[in-house]
């Protein structure tokens, strides 16, 4: 990669200094992405009906749903490199390669079992609705991102992969969610509530760190 003195377009990769606080927030997250895969080895490997027991309706649902989760834990558990300096500037074909991955093998069909595992819960549509929301726009930021990427248009690209991980990290954060409602309040409604405030609350983070950064809104 070279310096040049003109100022860089929305199609150029530009290396920005990295603060303290960024690195502080990739391990805090790599941690977070790193206990949620070891959980989900633990619970669905090697996959079984008990896995899946009371939360699944038939061996259809259940290997919909194991598809889903195994799909989703490879997004979160190589995502995060994409955020980390280093690999993005000095490696762009590993970044590329990781990023192909995440998507392919990751996020699109982790999203397209998500929807049909969501219209299949058991646990109604208070909580079925947003899991299919979340699912719809997990897999319509991932092919903008992708767009973005192949046309060249680096910062939405980065915008919108911004907003696809915010989506992924519902994973970590909707369990969060989930036990502190459970501790704090309880109720029929947890779950669903806890399914909406993971992924929204982390879009609203998502679109305030965007702004934070200056990057032009995609």
């Amino acid at each position: 990669m070279t310096t040049t003195a003109v100022k860089p377009s929305a199609g150029t990769r530009t290396p920005r200094r990295t603060s303290r606080g960024y690195f502080v927030w990739l391990t805090v997250a790599g941690l977070l992405c790193a206990a949620m895969t070891a959980y989900v080895a633990v619970r669905y490997l090697p996959p079984d009906l008990d896995s899946t027991e009371g939360i699944a309706r038939g061996l259809v649902h259940h290997v919909l749903l194991v598809a889903h989760i195994l799909t989703a834990t490879i997004a979160v558990a190589i995502g995060l490199a994409q955020f980390w300096p280093w690999l993005r500037n000095n490696h762009p074909r590993v970044h590329r390669l990781v990023g192909r991955l995440y998507l392919f093998a990751g996020v699109l069909p982790s999203a397209v079992f998500g929807v049909v595992v969501a219209n299949l819960s058991l646990n109604g549509l208070a909580a079925s609705a947003p899991l299919s929301l979340l699912s719809v726009l997990w897999f319509v930021t991932a092919v903008q991102g992708f767009r973005a990427a192949r046309a060249r248009d680096y910062r939405a690209h980065r915008v919108w992969m911004i907003r696809n991980f915010a989506l992924t990290a519902a994973a970590i954060t909707g369990r969060l969610w989930g036990l502190t409602l459970a501790v704090t309040i309880g109720g029929e409604l947890v779950f669903a509530t806890a399914n909406w405030l993971s992924f929204v609350v982390n879009l609203l983070v998502a679109e305030w760190w965007i702004q934070r950064r200056g990057l032009k809104a995609a």
